[in-house]
């Protein structure tokens, strides 16, 4: 062979092999590229890592160098009922276009855009209710945070409910519809918080797909924790359930509803905090990573929140839940939450029967507890809003 094809021949195998590794805009690290043992390729350019397990990303926070994983929960909380989980069959999206084996972890691979300090700074203020969101405050201190949320305060180890999945309108990238679960501990910069249930948000995965989402923090959202993955910390466990990826359905307007039970819970015997969707458990954050949350949370929040920006000069017209008002007509108009619990420092499941409804805003969200559909549903409430109209400038 002559030399000088000899040359392009592997300039152009070199060339292959780089293209390989680059996924918008990043290189995979050779160390990574040996945890990884597949790789499926989702619509939109979206790409989910099947990754070994006992070579994942988190395992390589400090103070996981030397951790052991704990597989399944040790325990489980055996007073749900049986119509307790939700109606969603198809979890995710990326199912459609394969699956990770037994023994593998999917990821989400991080997009081009990905910069933590920006998301940081612009998307994780204070999603927890600060300070309990006493509204007798300065509503300066929500820093554009708008709330429709019922709150416990006490000792808890965990939280659950059923939440209805939508897809609302969320009028610019810099802005974010949430309905989730939070559970917490500690005040200002040492606050502890874990979360979890789902979100539209651009800035964070560049399109306004509805999406399962966890997050965490230490400090306040200071500089510690993140959405799902994009840190390390979290340790997953599931070869199902990739966190950041969308949802095959969500609710239709005065049609078919879907939700999907969400938990959070410490285990007893380990001190690990899980997260499970659909009974199916995800993964933990170890037990310590945290200093307010390393025995109970005092505060769990259950309900919606959306960033207003107010980018267009006035009050933004993102929608919380479905974008309609508890009284425009409750079951397949507004968004809900059923079966609404919280697992007490006994390790008892019971009904989030004391909580205290929390609404920021309600000419633009609101919030509306049921009592009429206790025996099917639970206890649980109708939230969310337009945002933008005659009484919410």
């Amino acid at each position: 062979m002559p030399k000088h094809i000899e040359l392009i021949y592997w300039v152009l195998i070199l060339t292959i092999l780089i293209s390989e590794a680059l996924i918008e805009g990043k290189t995979i690290q050779k160390s990574v590229n040996k945890a990884i043992i597949k790789t499926i390729k989702v619509d939109n350019n979206e790409i989910v890592d099947c990754y070994d397990i006992y070579k994942q990303p988190s395992l390589n926070h400090p103070l996981l160098r030397n951790h052991t994983i704990q597989m399944r929960p040790s325990s489980y909380q055996n007073e749900m009922k049986s119509n307790n989980v939700g109606t969603l069959q198809l979890t995710q999206t990326w199912h459609k276009y394969g699956s990770c084996t037994e023994g593998t972890i999917p990821i989400r691979r991080k997009g081009k855009a990905y910069n933590p300090a920006t998301l940081r700074k612009n998307h994780q203020p204070k999603f927890s209710p600060y300070k309990t969101l006493n509204i007798s405050e300065p509503k300066d201190i929500w820093e554009g945070h708008e709330y429709a949320v019922i709150e416990l305060s006490g000792n808890f180890l965990g939280a659950q409910a059923k939440i209805n999945l939508w897809k609302p309108i969320v009028e610019t990238p810099s802005e974010m519809s949430v309905s989730q679960i939070w559970v917490s501990a500690g005040e200002e910069e040492a606050k502890n918080t874990i979360e979890a249930g789902w979100i539209v948000s651009q800035k964070v995965y560049g399109d306004d797909k509805t999406r399962f989402f966890i997050y965490w923090t230490t400090d306040g959202y200071k500089s510690t924790g993140c959405y799902n993955l994009l840190c390390d910390g979290f340790v997953h466990t599931s070869s199902d359930i990739s966190l950041g990826c969308s949802f095959s359905e969500v609710s239709t307007l005065h049609g078919v509803q879907k939700d999907a039970h969400f938990n959070i819970h410490r285990d007893q015997t380990t001190g690990h905090w899980w997260v499970q969707i659909q009974g199916n458990p995800v993964g933990y954050y170890p037990n310590i990573l945290f200093t307010q949350l390393s025995r109970t949370a005092k505060f769990v929040q259950f309900g919606g929140e959306i960033l207003n920006t107010k980018s267009k000069g006035r009050y933004t017209s993102t929608q919380m839940g479905s974008g309609h008002f508890p009284s425009e007509g409750g079951l397949k108009t507004s968004s809900y939450f059923n079966w609404v619990q919280v697992i007490d420092e006994d390790n008892k499941i019971r009904d989030a029967k004391d909580a205290g409804p929390i609404v920021t805003n309600p000419n633009c969200y609101d919030l509306k507890i049921t009592k009429d559909r206790y025996d099917t549903n639970g206890y649980g409430f109708y939230y969310g809003g337009p945002g933008y109209n005659d009484k919410c400038q």
